[in-house]
Parts: C-alpha cells; sequence; structure tokens
C-alpha cells in the first residue's frame, strides 16, 4: 500500500498544498486568537463578555473560513510556536509543505525563527530532503538574507515581550505591578501636598502607602483562592459575584465606573491645559481635538497595548520621572524642605478643605489594588500557589511608594509652595520656572506619555465598561460538530442563580437537525431533544422548559445548512453564545488525517482512494483478523473518520470526508439574505422567553451604531464637562484626581478588596501558598473597612465645604453601607464546601481530588471506584490515579457550618486553561437526594447544604 500522504504530483495538482493551506489556517488562526488575548488592554476590566465577544468573533471567522479579527504577523507565529506545535504532524512532507506557504507569505531570516523552525522540524535532513523533493530547490530558500527597519523594530519588540514573558513569576508580578501602578497622580501630588510641606507629605505617603499594601494583599489572596481566576478563564467581576453575589458585583461596577469617569476628565483637563501651554491654541480647543481623536480610535476598535509595549512605556516613564527629580535636586533649598504647615500647629491659618487634595491624591496615587487581577491572570498560571502573585505585588507597591517619596522630596524641596498653589494643570510649569527651560522638555514628554497612556486606557475602559452591560443582539454564523462541541448561552447573575443554555448538534433525523437543548437554572438541569427545519425560536418552546418562563432573554435559531457531521446556524440571541469544544470539527479534519497514526493514516488515505470497502477487504489490506478489523472501522465510525455506507448484505464502510470550503460571501452578505427571506416569506417574530417584551424591543432597537453611541456618551459628558470646566475657570488637575481618590479610590482600592478577602476565606475554591493570617482577623478586617468608610464621613461632614461634594460623599457613604448590608444578607459571609476533581494535562501534573470548607482544607472519606475494585482515602487532597478509567468517586464529610456546596469537575488543558467536564452528581445531606447534570454547567454546580453529615458521589461522564 503506499504510504505517501502528499507526492509530488499531488503537490503540483494542487492537492497537498490545500491541505498544507488548511495547516497553517489553522495555525494563524490560533495563533490570532491567543495574540487578542495578550493585547487586551491592561485594566480593570469587570466582566467576560466582551472577552466572549472576542472569542465568538474568531470562531465565526473560522467557521466562515476567512481571516482572523486580528491577522498575526510572523513574529507573533515565531513567540506562539510551542503551543501550534501540537498541531503539527510528523511527517516531514507536511512539515516541509507548511514551511514553504510561510517563505512565500511572511519574511524572516533563519536566525530569527528558532521557534517555527523547531515546530516544522526545518532544520532536520528529513524536512530539507523532502522539501528538496516537492519544490527542487533548498528549503534556505524560505528565509530571506535581512529584513527592512521596520521588521526589525518588531522582531526587537516581540524579543522584549519574549523575555518578560519568562520572567520567573516574582519577578513577573514585581515587573507587571509597577508597569500598570504608574499613574497621572506623579504630576499632581506635588501641587496637592504644598500645603503641609514635603517631609509630612512623604509620612502620609508611607503610611497611606502601608495601607494599601494590605489591601493589594487583600485581593492577590482573594484571587488566588478563586480556582476560575487561577486558571485563567475568569475576570474580576465573576470573582466578585462568586465571592459577594450580584450585590458585589453590581458595587464594584459603580465604584470602577465612578473611578474612570473621574479619573479621564482629570487626564481631559491635564492633556488640554499642558498642550495650551506648549502653543497658542485654546485648551477648550485641545479638549474638542481629544475627544475627536477618541471617538476615531474607539470607532476603529484598535485600542490594545502589548505587554512589550507597556513595558517599554513604563520604562520611558519611570526615567523621565527620575531625570525630572534629578533636576530638581539641583535647586533643592533647605527652606522649602522643611517647609511645614500642618492645622494642629497653626489651624486659624490653615484652610481645612485643602486636606481634600492632600488625602485624594495620596490615595489615587495607590492604583494597584485594580490592577491586581490583571497581574494574577499572567502570574497566577505560572505560579498558581499565589505566593509570587502576593509578594510581586507587595513589593512592586513598596517601589512605587519610593518612587513617590523621592519625586515628593525632590520636587517640593525645590520649588516653593506660593509656586504649587493654585495650579490647575500639572506640576510642569512650576518646576520649568524654579530648574530651568530642560525641565520643562522632559516635564512636558512626560506628561504627554504618562497622561496621553492614561487617556487611551481610561477612554478605552469607560467604553468597554458601558458597552458590555447595554443589550446585544448577537447574529454569528457558526458551524456546529456532532456532539464534539456546543454553544452555552449564559445570563448575568451570581453562580447560584445564573441561567444557562448549551445547544448540542446531534445528526440528522429524517433529513432534519436534530438538537439537544440543555437549561440549568439555580442548580437544576433540563434537557430536551429536538429536530429542527429552518426556524426555532425558543419562545415557542417555552412548554418544554417550564422553569425558563420567568426568565428574559431572546434565542433564534436559523439552521442554514445541515450534514451529517455538521450544521452552519445563524443564532440571533440577546446573550452572547461562548463556543465549548473543538474548532473545525466538521467529518475527517485535514489536521486529524494529518496527526493520525501512520497505519491508520494509511488505512484511512487508502479507503478514501477505494470508496466502499468492506470489513474482508479491510482485514486484507491490513493483515488483521475480521474481528480485529471490524473493531479498527468502529473506532474510526466513533472518532468521525468514517461512516457506515448504506448497503444491502455485509455492512460497508466510506471515508467520511468534510465539505471543501467553497468561497464564502460575506457575512453582511449572509445576514441581508436571510433578513429579505424573513420578510419575504411567512413571517416569524422572534419572541423573548418571559414576560419582558420592552426588554426585547431594547435588544432589537441596539443595533452597532447604536450600541457604540451609548458607549460613549459617558466620554461625551465627560468632554462637556471638561468644557464647562474651562469656560469658567474652574478647572484643576489636582482637584478632579483628589475627587477620584476619595471616592473612587477608597471604593475600589480600599473597601472592595476587604470585602473580597473576607468572603473568600469562608468561600474559597483553593488554599494559597501564601497569605497573612492576621488580615483575616475581625479587628483588622474591620479597622481597614473602617478607615476607608470614615474617610468618605470626614470628607463629607468635615473637609468639603460645598454643598454638592458633601452630599456626594455621605451619598456614597450610605450606599456602601447598604450594599455591605445587601452583601451580607445574601450570603457572602456564609461557608461553603468545596469539592473539586481535576484532571491535569500538564506536564508533570496528575489528576488529582481537593476537598475545602470555609477556604481550609478538610479531611473526608474518599472512595474511588475502578473496573478492578475501590480505593479508600481519608484525606483532604490526593491524586486520582487512572483518571480515564475511573467509574465514580464518593465523598463522605463531617458535619460543618457550611451552607453551600460547589462541585467542581473539571480539565486543565496543556495551556492552563480549565474545560468543564461532563458528570452527574448526587447528593445527600438529610434532605431529599438531589441528581444533578454537570454537561451544561462547565463541570460545576453550586447549591445550599444543611451542615450535617454530607455524601457526594461523583460520577464521570454522568453514567452510573
Amino acid at each position: 500500500m503506499p504510504d505517501e500522504l502528499i507526492s509530488r504530483d499531488e503537490v503540483l495538482g494542487g492537492l497537498p498544498a490545500g491541505r498544507a493551506s488548511a495547516l497553517l489556517f489553522l495555525i494563524e488562526s490560533r495563533t490570532a486568537h491567543m495574540v487578542a488575548r495578550t493585547r487586551a488592554l491592561p485594566g480593570p476590566g469587570v466582566t467576560d463578555e466582551l472577552a466572549r465577544e472576542r472569542d465568538l468573533a474568531f470562531l465565526e471567522a473560522f467557521t466562515l473560513g476567512r481571516e482572523p479579527p486580528l491577522r498575526p504577523r510572523i513574529q507573533d507565529l515565531e513567540r506562539h510556536a510551542p503551543t501550534w506545535a501540537l498541531f503539527v504532524p510528523a511527517d516531514p512532507r507536511v512539515r516541509a509543505a507548511v514551511g514553504h506557504l510561510l517563505g512565500r507569505k511572511y519574511r524572516f531570516t533563519h536566525e530569527a525563527a528558532p521557534g517555527i523552525r523547531a515546530a516544522l522540524g526545518l532544520d532536520e535532513t528529513a524536512t530539507q530532503q523532502a522539501y528538496h523533493r516537492l519544490y527542487r530547490q533548498p528549503l534556505s530558500a524560505i528565509f530571506v538574507p535581512r529584513v527592512t527597519w521596520v521588521d526589525r523594530l518588531r522582531w526587537v519588540s516581540s524579543s522584549v515581550a519574549g523575555s518578560v514573558e519568562s520572567l520567573p513569576p516574582f519577578w513577573l508580578a514585581l515587573v507587571l505591578t509597577i508597569t500598570l501602578s504608574l499613574s497621572q497622580t506623579f504630576l499632581a501630588l506635588p501641587i496637592a501636598v504644598a500645603d503641609v510641606g514635603p517631609l509630612p507629605a512623604i509620612a502620609l505617603v508611607i503610611l497611606l502607602g502601608a495601607i494599601n499594601i494590605l489591601t493589594i494583599v487583600c485581593m492577590a489572596e482573594a484571587l488566588a483562592r478563586n480556582g476560575a481566576f487561577r486558571y485563567g478563564g475568569a475576570f474580576i467581576g465573576r470573582v466578585a459575584s462568586d465571592f459577594l453575589g450580584s450585590a458585589g458585583s453590581g458595587f464594584l461596577t459603580l465604584a470602577t465606573s465612578v473611578r474612570i469617569f473621574l479619573t479621564l476628565l482629570a487626564t481631559y483637563i491635564g492633556l488640554a491645559a499642558t498642550l495650551a501651554s506648549l502653543t497658542r491654541v485654546p485648551a477648550q480647543v485641545w479638549a474638542a481635538a481629544l475627544f475627536v481623536l477618541g471617538l476615531c480610535v474607539l470607532a476603529r476598535k484598535s485600542v490594545s497595548f502589548s505587554l512589550s509595549l507597556m513595558v517599554v512605556l513604563a520604562a520611558i516613564n519611570v526615567s523621565l520621572l527620575i531625570v525630572l527629580a534629578l533636576l530638581a535636586l539641583t535647586q533643592l533649598t533647605t527652606p522649602n524642605l522643611l517647609y511645614i504647615n500642618l492645622p494642629v500647629l497653626e489651624p486659624e491659618r490653615f484652610d481645612l478643605s485643602r486636606l481634600h487634595q492632600v488625602f485624594g491624591v495620596i490615595l489615587m496615587a495607590y492604583i494597584g489594588s485594580s490592577y491586581v487581577a490583571q497581574c494574577a491572570k499572567v502570574v497566577l498560571p505560572r505560579d498558581p500557589g499565589g505566593r509570587s502573585l502576593i509578594w510581586g505585588s507587595v513589593t512592586g507597591t513598596a517601589a512605587i511608594a519610593c518612587l513617590f517619596c523621592v519625586w515628593t522630596l525632590a520636587v517640593n524641596g525645590a520649588v516653593r509652595p506660593q509656586l504649587l498653589r493654585g495650579l490647575r494643570g500639572t506640576v510642569v510649569p512650576a518646576l520649568a520656572a524654579e530648574v530651568g527651560p530642560s525641565a520643562h522638555v522632559v516635564g512636558s514628554i512626560l506628561v504627554m506619555l504618562l497622561l496621553g497612556l492614561a487617556w487611551i486606557r481610561q477612554s478605552n475602559l469607560l467604553f468597554a465598561l458601558v458597552r458590555e452591560r447595554l443589550p446585544l443582539q448577537s447574529r454569528p454564523i457558526v458551524m456546529l460538530p456532532r456532539a464534539r462541541g456546543r454553544l452555552v448561552f449564559q445570563s448575568r447573575a451570581d453562580m447560584g442563580r445564573q441561567l444557562r443554555l448549551a445547544l448540542t448538534y446531534l445528526g440528522l433525523t429524517g433529513g432534519r437537525a436534530r438538537f439537544r437543548v440543555e437549561a440549568q437554572s439555580d442548580g437544576i438541569t433540563q434537557s430536551v431533544e429536538m429536530v429542527i427545519a429552518g426556524r426555532w425560536d425558543a419562545g415557542e418552546h417555552i412548554d418544554r422548559l417550564p422553569d425558563l418562563r420567568r426568565r428574559g432573554f431572546l434565542l433564534t435559531l436559523d439552521v442554514l445548512e445541515a450534514a451529517p457531521e455538521s450544521t452552519r446556524l445563524r443564532v440571533t440571541s440577546s446573550l452572547i453564545p461562548t463556543y465549548e469544544g473543538e474548532w473545525d470539527t466538521t467529518g475527517l479534519r485535514i489536521v486529524d488525517l494529518l496527526v493520525l497514526p501512520d497505519s491508520t493514516r494509511q488505512l484511512v488515505t487508502w479507503m478514501m482512494r477505494r470508496g466502499d470497502v468492506s470489513v474482508a477487504e479491510v482485514a486484507a489490506e491490513t493483515h488483521l483478523d475480521a474481528d480485529a478489523a471490524r473493531a479498527l472501522l468502529e473506532t474510526l465510525v466513533d472518532e468521525g473518520f468514517a461512516e457506515k455506507a448504506a448497503a444491502a448484505g455485509a455492512a460497508r464502510y466510506r471515508a467520511l470526508l468534510a465539505r471543501k470550503r467553497g468561497r464564502e460571501l460575506p457575512l453582511g452578505i449572509w445576514r441581508a439574505l436571510g433578513e429579505k427571506a424573513e420578510r419575504g416569506g411567512a413571517r416569524h417574530d422572534s419572541r423573548p422567553i418571559g414576560v419582558r417584551p420592552a426588554a426585547r424591543r431594547v435588544v432589537e432597537l441596539l443595533n452597532d451604531r447604536r450600541r457604540f453611541a451609548l458607549a460613549v456618551s459617558p466620554e461625551a459628558m465627560i468632554f462637556l464637562l471638561a468644557e464647562w470646566l474651562f469656560s469658567v475657570g474652574a478647572e484643576s488637575f489636582t482637584g478632579v484626581t483628589a475627587v477620584a481618590g476619595v471616592i473612587g479610590n477608597s471604593l475600589v482600592a480600599g473597601l472592595f478588596p476587604v470585602l473580597l478577602l473576607v468572603s473568600s476565606r469562608r468561600k474559597g475554591d483553593v488554599v494559597p501558598d501564601a497569605a497573612f493570617g492576621f488580615l483575616g482577623r475581625p479587628a483588622v478586617a474591620t479597622g481597614l473597612y473602617v478607615f476607608f468608610l470614615a474617610n468618605l464621613l470626614v470628607h463629607g461632614l468635615v473637609i468639603w465645604q460645598r454643598p454638592l461634594e458633601r452630599v456626594t460623599a455621605l451619598a456614597v457613604g450610605a450606599l456602601v453601607v447598604g450594599a455591605t448590608t445587601a452583601m451580607v444578607h445574601r450570603g457572602a459571609l456564609t461557608e461553603r464546601m468545596v469539592i473539586e476533581i481535576r484532571e491535569d494535562l500538564r506536564a508533570g501534573e496528575a489528576a488529582l481530588f481537593a476537598v475545602t470548607v470555609a477556604g481550609r482544607p478538610v479531611s473526608a472519606h474518599v472512595t474511588l471506584k475502578y473496573p478492578e475494585g475501590e480505593q479508600h482515602r481519608e484525606s483532604a487532597s490526593g491524586e486520582v490515579a487512572a483518571f480515564t478509567s475511573l467509574r465514580s468517586v464518593t465523598f463522605r464529610l463531617p458535619p460543618t457550618r457550611a451552607a453551600e456546596l460547589k462541585v467542581w469537575v473539571h480539565r486543565v488543558t496543556p495551556d492552563g486553561s480549565s474545560v468543564g467536564l461532563p458528570a452527574a452528581l448526587e447528593v445527600q445531606d438529610g434532605r431529599n437526594p438531589r441528581r444533578f447534570d454537570l454537561i451544561s454547567s462547565r463541570g460545576q454546580v453550586l447549591l445550599p447544604v444543611s451542615g450535617d453529615t454530607c455524601w457526594c458521589r461523583i460520577i464521570p461522564g454522568g453514567n452510573a
């Protein structure tokens, strides 16, 4: 039997080129997806809805055979080569063909691509010989001798990013903390503390810095205790919802929005005032120009920063700060350095209202707590124990505090307080007046970089925060493989009250597409199967899922194509669907064929040439007996590589080929055709499930343009407010920054981390390797909470004098108390029992089970059932041997105070992500026995328990 997968004749005929193109398309799509995730703008993103929308865009492009939304560069392929190398087969001819396509599409030198060369085996003799046989030239022809300076710059940037990402976890956390914590507060701090003097200011910077370090530890530990965040799939909003409930998630969203709003207003004022001082153009004109530029950037959806760019910009900003500090130190004077003006010394001469700038700006200086989540998404997958995250964040924050001290000492020691009082812009003009033109040049560059970066980040964050809260009618076109992938629709709610719908394609029945719809709500799973011809409206089938009647959402499916192994759907939904499963699993995938074992691949390619074959013919070809040949064919059928042919008499089999993708119409045409067909035929009204027709109308009205207009409306309000402040002469960069610190940062970086830590120590999924035990003590946690709450109340009652400011501070304080009460009332402090079963596919890892109660490991009697017998353990955690053979796991837990039980059965993929595993769950805790299906809930469920002795049985795969 010929064993050549790709022959020279096939190359000349185009077939191998198509196979190599399919493999390259997969490599580029997966690389682009990973690049999109790593290039996401670092910021306090609250929910993962935009991330799911982004992932869906990649899936849709993959389904339609189009270029991915983000086209990867050769530098991206090189950086992510170890990941996509898993798709590359061992056959040297396939590797040679892919290398040939890379050489035609990209320009790169031999020395610049060691990862690509290793992944494709381009340095191996077999691949080089195969390339020469196929293309009649040496493989070195795919490389170029040199590249342009632009490409060289991209290679340098990629090298920097690779160097940063390869740092040990502690140093990575340290670098990211410093990078993300640099803020425009440096430009306002000397102005804010001018009235009290540099030495008292430094003391306050150290004191508030120490308090902020504690809140950063609170946030880092809480994130390390959350399993979903540990494996990189969650956002901070999901953590807040899991630990603090919907009230906590809403509290975080509101607090983050307020802080971003005020911070963005300050950047508008600071940038416009600085540009006006450098030119003769009024600040109002510059503010308008910034607003228009911001709209253009947001409309292009092109705002993203790679890790390397963020680190480089941070290094430049720190260097500029140090240069300015050194210049200022040359003008240091003793009177300025020793100037002290405190209300306790001369209360009659001190303006108490100016204290709000002192406390507010220093509080705003420490924004690290808001960015711990972004740091954790990078660090925790590499050090799941959390030790590196905690200590790296602490060290980075301490370094920022030292930089603030040096900056305050230098600038306030050089510049007279009289020059700093009343400055409406940044500190640069006053510093330049004392130091000279050099400070003006360096300071102007610093302002443009520091404020410009802050303006871009905050604009994009505010836009994303509003956009992810707007109702969305999604209409993607996706390909669902039979039984190997599914669409999951999820509502906004905390984990215990969340609605999830899972849609799985089951194949054809009578020529029509058959689906399984699984609905999970309040821990109860319902499943129905239905045959769909044309359109399916969830509102018309509500009687089959009665528990969903009270839920309000829109879901319609249009079956565009249906084949035995896959179906193409247009999904219309007010919820963002998430695809769970393998991409492009339709029939015989080219990548599956390429990576098959040689003997199996040879059999499949032989079947492709022969057509229908019998068991006897396969037995003769493979030299197996009839039973072994039949078993091999049945295995190919189960794996989707073959199917039984309709024939009388003995069974016959044929290789199952995926349809070749033709030239696809653009998505807009698909949608236009679909809409035209709907209007031309009988009218189908997509009705929302539940009793909220008004909500459906809102969803239908919010097309992309209207959503964009609503999402940018807060920035428009900021622009108009900045214009008004400039027109009345009331603009103050320092004043607005202080208000943001008092109100926004007290909530986001002060109160929220404390609440999150207290709850996580009662509900945590895992136990971190490092923790500051004293932070969980009632006196310490209450003290931190009271400190930040008192900061709001004191400003409202004493420091702030204007009625609007006082009312705002007191209203926020009342909101904090009310939100905290609601969280506690809804179970934020309720203890939780967590049972985790984890199949870990990472190198050197093994399958494990773990039991925690109230954030601490608790020993349980564990019975592992296998086909050959049972194993008994008495432990809080342990290894699960032969996980694929495991029939069931039974946990007998002692009585506890836990009122909730969370069961989590999942697999950790080689890249560190978590994927839920199908399983059945049986629970007995003194109530009636309960049974749950974990298939539609990403392998996890949260349910109430009585606290008595609990018996829990988990059946992987759902088979009893």
